[in-house]
Parts: C-alpha cells; sequence; structure tokens
C-alpha cells in the first residue's frame, strides 16, 4: 500500500490533506520541513530535532541513533518521520516498529489512534497490525500447553486441518483490523468472538494478523521478526513483505545487541547428541512404514546420519573427558576451547563413515531439521526438541566455526554435565545485513549511550546516511533530581557489614522522606536479599522480585501500587537491574515518587567476557574495550533503572545513586553530560535534598497525557 508521492520539491500532498512544505528558517538560509502525521498539537521539546533528523538519515535509505531521553516522545516522533518518508516513496514502504515490551505494543496502537483522529474524514486512516508470539495469540486449548509442546500441536493441527480457526476465511477480519487499529488483546477477542451472517466464526487472530501485514502501514511486533534468521523468512515470506520495503524503527533499541547475542547462544552436550539420534531413529522408523521409493531413498541418507551421530557422540565423550581433567588441573570450572578442536572432532567423526562421499556438518543439520516426532501430551519441558537444537548448533559452527566472532567456551561444573557453550561475540554479524538491506531505519532509547557504540557494534552501513544524536530531557531537573552518595558501592573487595549498613541507611532515610512509593535496584537477587530482605522496614510493604515473573504478576503487581496509593499503603519495591522491574514496566501515572540505585552491574569475571573484551580490542581498540565490553553496559543498567518513575510530562521522582564509583571521572563520563549529579557525602545531607524536594513537590502527576 503506498500512502502518497512526492509531487515536488517544496510542495507536496501528505496523508493529513494539507501540504508538506518548506519555510525559511528564522536564519533566512535554511529550509525547514513542516513535520506531519502528528499525535498532539504541539510538539515537545527536542522532539522536532528527533523526528527532522530520522526522516533525513531514513528518506535517504539511512540510519538514525537517536539517544533520547523518556518525555521527549519517542515512540510520536519514530512515527512522524516514517510515515512522512512512506508518504513520500513512489514504491510501497511498511514501517516495522519493533519492540520487546508488551507495554509499548499499546503505546505504539494508542499513537496511531491520536495520529488518526487528527485526520480529515475524507481521507484513509493510517493500517497498523499488532502481532506477538502465535501461542499468545491462540484461541484454541493447545494455547495453555508449554511453548514447545504447543508449537508442536498447532504445526500439526495446520497440516491435519484440524485446526478450526485457523481454517476460517480471514477477509472480512483483515479490513476490520486495518479500519481501526486494534491492541494485539482487543484483535484476540474480536476474533475469537467474530461472527459472519449471524453465525459465530472465531478465527485465529494469528493469522489474522499475518495475512493483514502486507496491506498495512505499520507492523508491530517482536525484534525476532528480523533478527532471528528462521523467523524472519517465516514471516516475511507468509506477510508478502520484502525486507527492502521496510522502514524499521527499534524502540528500547539498547537491549538489541544483547537480545541478538543471546539469540545465537547453544549448548552442546553428550546427551543432547543421544537425544537428537533417538529422535532421528524413531523418524526413520515411522518413514519406513511407508516402503515407497522417496521414503527408501531418505531413510537412507538417514541411516547414514544415525550412525555419523554415533560416532560424534562417542568422540565428544572422549574429548569433554580430556577437557574436564584439564579443569581440574587448573582448579577451574570453564576454559575457553579453540573452535578448531571442537570442528576437528566433529568432522573427524563424520570422515569416518565407510562410504566414499562422508556428510558434511550442513547436511546432517538439514537433516535433522526435517525430524518429526510423535508428541508426548505428558511432556513438561519448555524446550525445542533435541533434533532441532542439534540442527542449529551445527548450522551456526558450519557458519562461523572459522569466525573470531564465535567464542566457545567448556565448563563442567560441580553437578553438572560437561557441556560447550557457543557464545556470538559480534551481533553485528546478524544485525548488519538486516539494516543494509531495509529502506531506512530509526534505533531509539533512553540509553542508547553513547550512540556510536551501537552504531559500530550493530554494523550500521557507513555506506548510507548515518546520523546519531544525544537529545536533552524535557524535564527540569528540579522535578527529577539524582544524587550520588559517597562512601558506599557494591564492589566486591570493598563490601561488608559497615558498608552493608551506610546503604541501608540511606534507604531507611529515603522511605522516612518520601510519601509514596519507592523502588530500589541491586545487581544480583543475591544482593537484593542482603540489602533488603534480611532487614526489618517499618512502615512498609515490602514486595520483592523474583526470577522469571510472569506478564501476569507484573500486571498484579501494578494494581498492588495503584490500589495501596490509593490506600494511602506505602510500598518498598525491590528488584534486579536488567529485569522485569527495572526495565520491563511503565509505572505510569507517578507510581514511583523515588528510586534507589546500589551498585554498578558489572559482568563478573568469565571466559566469555574475556573472549569479549578480546574481540573487541581487536576491532575497536584497547581503549574501547573495556569500556563497551564491561562498564558502559553496566552504567546504561542503571540508567534504565533511573528513568522508571519518570514516564510523562510533569512526572517528578527523586532518584539516588548509592555507588561512589560513579562519582570518579572513569565512570563519570560515561554517564549524559547533561546529568547534574547531586553529591551526598552522609545521611544527613541525603535527608536535606529528598525533604526539600518534596516539600517543593509534594504531590504525584498521577493524570495521565
Amino acid at each position: 500500500m503506498v500512502l502518497g508521492r512526492q509531487a515536488e520539491s517544496y510542495l507536496r500532498p501528505n496523508l493529513i490533506g494539507g501540504s508538506l512544505d518548506r519555510r525559511l528558517s528564522v536564519t533566512d538560509a535554511d529550509f525547514v520541513r513542516a513535520p506531519n502525521f502528528l499525535a498532539h498539537d504541539e510538539l515537545r521539546p527536542g522532539q522536532d530535532e528527533m523526528i527532522e533528523a530520522a526522516h533525513e538519515a531514513i528518506a535517504g535509505s539511512g540510519s538514525h541513533l537517536a539517544a533520547a531521553p523518556t518525555g521527549i516522545g519517542k515512540t510520536a516522533a519514530a512515527l512522524s518521520a516514517a510515515l512522512d518518508v512512506a508518504a513520500m516513496s513512489p514504491n510501497r514502504k511498511i514501517i516495522f516498529f519493533l519492540t520487546g515490551r508488551q507495554s509499548q505494543h499499546r503505546i505504539v496502537v494508542e499513537t496511531v489512534r491520536e495520529i488518526n483522529s487528527r485526520r480529515p474524514s475524507e481521507q484513509r486512516k493510517i493500517g497498523l497490525v499488532d502481532l506477538v508470539g502465535q501461542q499468545s495469540m491462540c484461541i484454541d486449548e493447545i494455547r495453555f500447553e508449554f511453548s514447545s509442546l504447543f508449537s508442536r500441536l498447532c504445526a500439526e493441527k495446520r497440516s491435519n486441518r484440524q485446526c478450526i480457526p485457523y481454517l476460517q476465511e480471514s477477509d472480512g477480519l483483515q479490513l476490520k483490523v486495518l479500519e481501526d487499529p486494534l491492541h494485539v488483546s482487543e484483535l484476540v477477542e474480536v476474533a475469537r468472538k467474530y461472527t459472519q451472517d449471524g453465525r459465530a466464526k472465531p478465527t485465529c487472530p494469528w493469522k489474522v494478523a499475518r495475512e493483514a501485514a502486507s496491506s498495512a502501514d505499520i507492523v508491530v511486533c517482536d525484534y525476532n521478526h528480523l533478527f532471528h534468521d528462521r523467523v524472519r523468512e517465516a514471516s516475511l515470506e507468509a506477510m508478502g513483505i520484502d525486507l527492502g520495503e521496510v522502514i524499521l524503527v527499534v524502540d528500547e533499541a539498547h537491549n538489541l545487541p544483547n537480545r541478538i547475542t543471546q539469540g545465537m547462544k547453544r549448548v552442546l552436550t553428550s546427551d543432547l547428541v543421544l537425544s537428537a539420534r533417538l529422535e532421528l531413529e524413531e523418524y526413520v522408523e515411522t518413514l519406513e512404514e511407508a516402503s515407497d521409493d522417496a521414503a527408501n531413498l531418505a531413510t537412507h541418507r538417514m541411516r547414514r546420519t544415525l550412525a555419523a551421530l554415533e560416532r560424534i557422540r562417542t568422540d565428544i565423550l572422549a574429548w569433554m573427558r580430556v577437557q574436564s581433567q584439564a579443569l581440574v588441573k587448573q582448579d577451574s570450572d570453564e576454559s575457553r576451547v579453540p573452535n578448531s578442536d571442537l570442528l576437528e572432532v566433529l568432522n573427524s567423526a563424520l570422515q569416518a563413515d565407510l562410504e566414499a562421499t562422508p556428510l558434511r556438518l550442513d547436511e546432517i543439520a538439514a537433516i535433522l531439521s526435517e525430524v518429526r516426532i510423535e508428541i508426548d501430551p505428558d511432556l513438561d519441558e519448555d524446550k525445542d526438541s533435541a533434533s532441532e537444537r542439534l540442527s542449529e548448533l551445527l548450522n551456526l559452527l558450519q557458519r562461523l566455526g572459522e569466525s573470531s566472532a564465535l567464542a566457545l567456551v567448556f565448563s563442567h561444573g560441580v553437578g553438572d554435565s560437561p557441556k560447550v557453550t557457543t557464545h556470538l561475540l559480534d551481533p553485528g554479524i546478524v544485525s548488519g545485513p538486516i539494516f543494509d538491506a531495509v529502506a531506512g531505519s530509526l534505533l531509539m532509547s533512553g540509553t542508547l549511550t553513547p550512540p556510536e557504540m551501537y552504531g559500530e557494534l550493530l554494523a550500521l552501513p557507513k555506506e548510507k546516511p548515518l546520523t546519531m544524536r544525544e537529545y536533552p530531557s524535557p524535564f527540569l531537573s528540579d522535578k527529577r533530581p539524582v544524587a550520588a552518595a559517597a562512601g558506599v558501592t557494591s564492589q566486591y573487595n570493598r563490601r561488608g557489614a559497615q558498608n552493608t549498613k551506610k546503604i541501608r541507611d540511606h534507604i531507611h532515610t529515603i522511605l522516612q522522606e518520601t510519601p509514596g512509593h519507592v523502588a530500589v535496584f541491586t545487581p544480583s537477587y543475591a544482593l537484593l536479599n542482603e540489602i533488603v530482605g534480611e532487614e526489618v522496614w517499618h512502615g512498609r510493604r515490602v514486595l520483592m522480585e523474583e526470577p522469571g515473573w510472569s506478564k501476569n504478576r507484573i500486571d498484579s503487581l501494578l494494581r498492588d501500587l495503584e490500589m495501596a496509593r490509593s490506600a494511602g499503603e506505602r510500598i518498598l519495591l525491590a528488584g534486579v537491574y536488567a529485569a522485569k522491574l527495572a526495565e520491563g514496566i511503565d509505572y505510569q501515572r507517578n507510581l514511583l515518587d523515588a528510586v534507589v540505585c546500589i551498585g554498578l552491574p558489572l559482568a563478573p569475571p568469565s571466559e566469555e567476557l574475556n573472549a569479549r573484551k578480546e574481540y573487541y580490542e581487536d576491532r575497536f581498540g584497547r581503549e574501547r574495550s573495556y569500556r563497551w565490553a564491561v562498564q558502559q553496559p553496566a552504567v546504561n543498567s542503571v540508567m534504565q533503572a533511573m528513568g522508571r518513575p519518570i514516564r510523562k510530562m510533569g512526572d517528578r521522582a527523586f532518584i539516588l545513586l548509592l555507588e561512589d564509583r560513579l562519582l570518579q571521572p572513569r565512570f563519570r563520563r560515561l554517564l549524559p553530560e547533561n546529568l547534574n549529579l547531586l553529591t551526598c557525602p552522609d545521611v544527613d545531607t541525603t535527608r536535606r535534598h529528598v525533604k526539600r524536594f518534596f516539600k517543593r513537590h509534594p504531590n504525584p502527576a498521577v493524570g495521565t497525557e
């Protein structure tokens, strides 16, 4: 669907029905473009600059990196710029808005509704499709199964034409989706209750969304839809969309490098090889029952693969025994192993094939990817089949085994089986070709700091326009003062009873002087329990985060905070950096009055970290190596937590950093230049700052924008 076309260089039609003009700036020398597709009557400070910078980069098929703090209106700015470029294009352009947060899906939908409400009635509304995981959109009873079992059941029901909602024609629902933007939860409900000609016709929401995507202007989805090879190929093909038609907006882009590298992590054990062999053997027996010529040809190669897997398992067991003995001598739990060593073990096992032409690793991987086994209805494990996991691992080794961008770490801890874990050190290997292929991109986050680091890590193409900027916060520092305490730290060799007491004293002071809820974040669950869990906090109900909290638990937590505030109850919320409470939640309506950030979540020493620093030094230089591999990610995690209480103009909160290293030049330089830090040498100073702040701003901004 083409939104509009450029008519001439200075006056061109646009979707809103006015004109997109260039006017003389105050210097009477430069031309300024009037932005369109605005969600509000007035632009916020910095928002107009972000719209213009993003528009210029995307229009040139390039990229813009925006380190834009909360409150600047990133979502609205991104959509305005991207929609303007799509409107000017003579060819179809579809905006993919990628986010890893469910709450952001809703914000995008609401923003597009605001844009549509400002459009003249005679003009077509912007079409949007909101898409999440297949299981989350399912209306069949199988949606309650574990994810791996669900995927296999869903594929089986669809292939056997047993899923009635999936078989339903969805043209009418697609039109409804495109007429007015629906959040995914609304789409699921509409699809479940859909009727046609007075008859109930529940229809698969996931199918509706995928089939409507090619006619939409905006698709909202997870990072995996473009940055996971298998998912991208399946999704774009099903949607009928070419990567070159995509204008890409990446929200919370500071998470993208880690999402890519974690998505490429694989684990090899002898048990994995055994399980994959047993699955393949079961599949071969099923095929041989068909006993036709095609099946005989296929099973012959599979029988060879079975023999190869048995040799691989035998050789892997012997090789791992040697590696384990070396760890015992080193008194260590892990060691880095040369990629060539593992490849030699695997290829040696394949070369032992008695037939003339041994199978290759990629051929073994391809055969394993075809395995279909009988589904166990009592399966209670949430993981892919062994065949799928081994296939992906072998493909990864075949692709990157000879590259320094892939590190292999052997480990054999107490009580664990010996294993080899793959670590992708360069996310740009995955992301670079994607950014090069799309029609233009905007990457944005409140902690995309420094932007040039993310441009390098993600391998944004430099032969195309590439711009980056750190935008100033639209909030007055008076509404969000940030103080850092001296003499407290999470540094391991400085921990102790006295340090813990000082940290707790600062927290007690904040709690005594703060009228509402306070959130505390630490680098680890162990430290969280030590500082918060083992202390008594009089006058506060404590809610402590636990690993793996579900979306339902998070939703209930937000309701708890709202109800507690209404009842005059004050809560101490305790969480961990980079977990759900510190990054995955929008605390709307100024729910948090203060945030306390304890320590720095520096990555602990590991063979993976050593490999990453070494790789970064080779690629980016020694000065950037430690900073980009260790320091900056830790500081950015703290900054994410700092931003939790401020979600809109008018919100106010006091931020306290309990880490004196942030006052030292080597870490202070990693914080935004425009961040003014108050220094608290003792608890009394902290008390004075907090008391004065809430005297000036006693009431939270409970309204919404």
